[in-house]
Protein backbone atom coordinates (compact mmCIF):
# COMPACT_ATOMS: atom_id res chain seq x y z
CA UNK A 1 0.00 0.00 0.00
CA UNK A 2 1.27 3.45 -0.97
CA UNK A 3 2.51 5.57 2.17
CA UNK A 4 1.88 9.06 0.23
CA UNK A 5 -0.01 9.16 -3.35
CA UNK A 6 -0.21 11.91 -5.71
CA UNK A 7 -3.49 13.78 -5.75
CA UNK A 8 -3.93 12.10 -9.21
CA UNK A 9 -3.57 8.79 -8.04
CA UNK A 10 -5.46 9.51 -4.69
CA UNK A 11 -7.64 11.99 -2.92
CA UNK A 12 -4.97 12.79 -0.72
CA UNK A 13 -2.72 15.80 -1.02
CA UNK A 14 0.33 15.59 -3.29
CA UNK A 15 3.53 14.23 -1.13
CA UNK A 16 5.67 17.59 0.01
CA UNK A 17 9.09 15.75 -1.13
CA UNK A 18 12.35 17.93 1.17
CA UNK A 19 14.07 19.98 -1.67
CA UNK A 20 17.87 21.21 -1.29
CA UNK A 21 18.44 24.15 0.77
CA UNK A 22 19.56 27.34 -1.12
CA UNK A 23 23.52 26.34 0.31
CA UNK A 24 23.00 23.06 -1.22
CA UNK A 25 21.77 24.06 -4.52
CA UNK A 26 24.72 26.27 -5.27
CA UNK A 27 27.25 23.58 -4.42
CA UNK A 28 25.47 21.28 -7.10
CA UNK A 29 25.51 23.45 -9.42
CA UNK A 30 29.09 24.15 -9.36
CA UNK A 31 29.64 20.26 -9.31
CA UNK A 32 30.17 18.68 -13.27
CA UNK A 33 26.35 17.36 -14.35
CA UNK A 34 27.00 13.07 -14.18
CA UNK A 35 25.15 11.55 -17.32
CA UNK A 36 21.84 10.50 -16.36
CA UNK A 37 20.48 7.02 -16.20
CA UNK A 38 18.34 6.30 -19.17
CA UNK A 39 16.63 3.05 -16.93
CA UNK A 40 15.10 3.37 -13.40
CA UNK A 41 14.34 0.73 -11.01
CA UNK A 42 10.76 0.24 -9.45
CA UNK A 43 12.53 0.92 -6.64
CA UNK A 44 13.75 3.58 -7.80
CA UNK A 45 10.49 4.84 -8.92
CA UNK A 46 9.26 4.23 -5.16
CA UNK A 47 11.47 6.02 -4.05
CA UNK A 48 10.70 9.29 -5.97
CA UNK A 49 7.30 8.87 -5.58
CA UNK A 50 7.66 8.16 -1.57
CA UNK A 51 5.59 4.82 -2.20
CA UNK A 52 5.92 1.26 -1.53
CA UNK A 53 7.64 -1.00 -4.12
CA UNK A 54 4.37 -2.68 -4.57
CA UNK A 55 2.32 0.07 -5.08
CA UNK A 56 4.99 0.86 -8.58
CA UNK A 57 4.13 -2.77 -9.21
CA UNK A 58 0.42 -2.55 -9.55
CA UNK A 59 0.75 0.97 -11.60
CA UNK A 60 2.99 -0.81 -14.17
CA UNK A 61 0.10 -3.74 -14.02
CA UNK A 62 -2.80 -1.81 -14.81
CA UNK A 63 -0.20 0.50 -17.25
CA UNK A 64 -0.12 4.16 -15.46
CA UNK A 65 3.30 4.30 -16.31
CA UNK A 66 5.32 2.48 -19.24
CA UNK A 67 7.88 0.04 -18.21
CA UNK A 68 9.87 -3.03 -19.90
CA UNK A 69 11.12 -5.88 -17.79
CA UNK A 70 14.36 -7.82 -18.24
CA UNK A 71 15.13 -11.22 -18.86
CA UNK A 72 15.01 -12.34 -15.32
CA UNK A 73 11.32 -10.40 -15.10
CA UNK A 74 12.24 -7.06 -13.50
CA UNK A 75 10.88 -4.04 -13.77
CA UNK A 76 12.32 -1.25 -15.48
CA UNK A 77 11.27 2.28 -16.64
CA UNK A 78 12.88 4.53 -18.96
CA UNK A 79 13.92 8.38 -17.89
CA UNK A 80 11.34 9.69 -20.28
CA UNK A 81 8.71 7.67 -19.17
CA UNK A 82 9.56 8.32 -15.33
CA UNK A 83 9.55 12.19 -16.14
CA UNK A 84 6.49 12.26 -17.59
CA UNK A 85 4.47 9.86 -15.23
CA UNK A 86 5.84 12.53 -12.33
CA UNK A 87 4.87 15.33 -14.49
CA UNK A 88 1.62 14.08 -15.23
CA UNK A 89 0.70 13.28 -11.32
CA UNK A 90 2.23 15.90 -9.89
CA UNK A 91 5.18 14.47 -8.29
CA UNK A 92 8.10 16.63 -7.65
CA UNK A 93 10.95 16.06 -10.03
CA UNK A 94 14.34 14.85 -8.03
CA UNK A 95 17.60 16.38 -8.66
CA UNK A 96 18.54 12.95 -9.46
CA UNK A 97 16.87 13.10 -12.70
CA UNK A 98 17.46 17.04 -13.29
CA UNK A 99 20.72 17.31 -12.33
CA UNK A 100 22.47 15.05 -15.19
CA UNK A 101 22.71 14.87 -18.48
CA UNK A 102 20.61 12.97 -20.50
CA UNK A 103 22.00 11.68 -24.09
CA UNK A 104 20.73 13.90 -27.08
CA UNK A 105 21.18 11.94 -30.41
CA UNK A 106 21.56 14.67 -33.09
CA UNK A 107 21.41 13.61 -36.57
CA UNK A 108 21.60 17.25 -38.62
CA UNK A 109 23.91 17.52 -41.19
CA UNK A 110 25.44 20.89 -42.22
CA UNK A 111 23.41 21.54 -45.25
CA UNK A 112 20.52 21.43 -43.26
CA UNK A 113 21.67 25.01 -41.70
CA UNK A 114 23.06 26.71 -43.78
CA UNK A 115 20.32 29.53 -43.82
CA UNK A 116 20.18 29.07 -39.86
CA UNK A 117 21.93 31.42 -37.94
CA UNK A 118 24.00 28.73 -35.56
CA UNK A 119 26.19 26.37 -37.91
CA UNK A 120 26.31 23.38 -37.01
CA UNK A 121 29.27 23.07 -34.86
CA UNK A 122 27.79 25.52 -32.95
CA UNK A 123 24.63 23.76 -32.22
CA UNK A 124 25.85 20.87 -31.13
CA UNK A 125 28.62 22.89 -28.72
CA UNK A 126 25.58 24.58 -26.98
CA UNK A 127 23.64 21.23 -26.98
CA UNK A 128 26.96 19.31 -25.18
CA UNK A 129 26.55 22.14 -21.82
CA UNK A 130 23.47 20.81 -21.11
CA UNK A 131 23.33 17.10 -22.74
CA UNK A 132 25.71 13.90 -23.71
CA UNK A 133 25.43 14.50 -27.20
CA UNK A 134 25.90 11.79 -29.84
CA UNK A 135 26.14 13.08 -33.50
CA UNK A 136 25.57 10.74 -36.24
CA UNK A 137 26.72 11.70 -39.57
CA UNK A 138 23.10 10.72 -41.23
CA UNK A 139 19.47 9.93 -39.87
CA UNK A 140 19.68 6.51 -40.81
CA UNK A 141 22.99 5.83 -38.87
CA UNK A 142 21.32 7.35 -35.74
CA UNK A 143 18.32 5.35 -36.37
CA UNK A 144 20.54 1.85 -36.48
CA UNK A 145 21.80 2.83 -33.12
CA UNK A 146 18.33 2.90 -31.58
CA UNK A 147 17.71 -0.20 -30.45
CA UNK A 148 20.88 -1.43 -29.01
CA UNK A 149 22.08 2.31 -27.32
CA UNK A 150 19.20 4.39 -27.57
CA UNK A 151 19.12 8.33 -26.60
CA UNK A 152 16.71 10.13 -24.57
CA UNK A 153 16.27 12.68 -27.45
CA UNK A 154 16.54 12.38 -30.85
CA UNK A 155 17.01 15.07 -33.15
CA UNK A 156 15.89 14.85 -37.14
CA UNK A 157 16.54 17.10 -40.29
CA UNK A 158 13.10 17.53 -41.51
CA UNK A 159 14.81 18.42 -45.35
CA UNK A 160 16.90 14.81 -45.22
CA UNK A 161 16.43 13.49 -48.45
CA UNK A 162 17.24 9.94 -47.13
CA UNK A 163 14.25 9.38 -45.00
CA UNK A 164 10.57 10.47 -44.96
CA UNK A 165 10.33 12.48 -41.67
CA UNK A 166 7.00 12.31 -40.29
CA UNK A 167 6.60 8.55 -41.26
CA UNK A 168 9.99 7.66 -39.40
CA UNK A 169 8.31 9.65 -36.48
CA UNK A 170 4.79 7.92 -36.73
CA UNK A 171 6.59 4.85 -36.29
CA UNK A 172 8.88 5.02 -33.63
CA UNK A 173 6.14 6.59 -31.76
CA UNK A 174 3.76 3.67 -32.54
CA UNK A 175 6.73 1.17 -31.56
CA UNK A 176 6.85 0.46 -27.51
CA UNK A 177 10.38 -0.33 -28.06
CA UNK A 178 11.15 3.55 -28.94
CA UNK A 179 7.57 5.39 -28.50
CA UNK A 180 9.81 6.86 -25.38
CA UNK A 181 12.34 9.28 -27.28
CA UNK A 182 11.56 12.84 -27.23
CA UNK A 183 11.92 13.71 -30.35
CA UNK A 184 12.96 17.24 -31.51
CA UNK A 185 13.02 18.49 -36.12
CA UNK A 186 14.31 21.43 -37.44
CA UNK A 187 13.35 22.30 -40.57
CA UNK A 188 10.96 24.58 -43.53
CA UNK A 189 8.55 26.15 -41.43
CA UNK A 190 5.77 24.66 -43.86
CA UNK A 191 6.68 20.86 -42.94
CA UNK A 192 6.50 21.79 -38.84
CA UNK A 193 2.91 21.14 -38.17
CA UNK A 194 2.65 17.42 -39.95
CA UNK A 195 6.22 16.76 -38.03
CA UNK A 196 4.02 17.47 -35.05
CA UNK A 197 0.83 15.64 -36.22
CA UNK A 198 3.02 12.77 -36.57
CA UNK A 199 4.38 13.31 -32.45
CA UNK A 200 7.56 15.05 -32.32
CA UNK A 201 7.61 17.15 -29.24
CA UNK A 202 9.96 19.60 -30.59
CA UNK A 203 8.95 21.13 -34.14
CA UNK A 204 11.40 24.17 -34.75
CA UNK A 205 12.30 26.57 -37.99
CA UNK A 206 15.44 26.67 -39.40
CA UNK A 207 15.73 29.91 -38.34
CA UNK A 208 14.86 29.00 -34.76
CA UNK A 209 17.53 26.73 -34.33
CA UNK A 210 18.99 28.53 -31.58
CA UNK A 211 16.04 27.52 -29.09
CA UNK A 212 16.86 24.02 -29.78
CA UNK A 213 19.04 23.61 -26.47
CA UNK A 214 16.56 24.98 -23.90
CA UNK A 215 13.60 23.38 -25.79
CA UNK A 216 15.20 19.98 -24.85
CA UNK A 217 15.74 21.53 -21.55
CA UNK A 218 12.43 21.87 -20.71
CA UNK A 219 11.19 18.59 -22.57
CA UNK A 220 13.61 16.75 -21.04
CA UNK A 221 13.21 18.33 -17.77
CA UNK A 222 16.76 19.83 -17.42
CA UNK A 223 17.54 22.32 -14.21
Amino acid sequence: MARKRSAALSSKATPATARATTGDADRKAATPRARAKSVYSAQSIANFCDVDLKTVHHWADRGKVPHFRTEGRHLRFRRNDVVRFLRGHGYPLPDELVRARPTVGLALLPFMLQSAPLSLDEVVKRCGSRFAVRRHASSVTALTHLVADPPDALVLGLDDPAISCPRVIRALKADSATAFLFVAVIGAEESLAEARDAGAEIALATREVAKLTGELARGLAVF
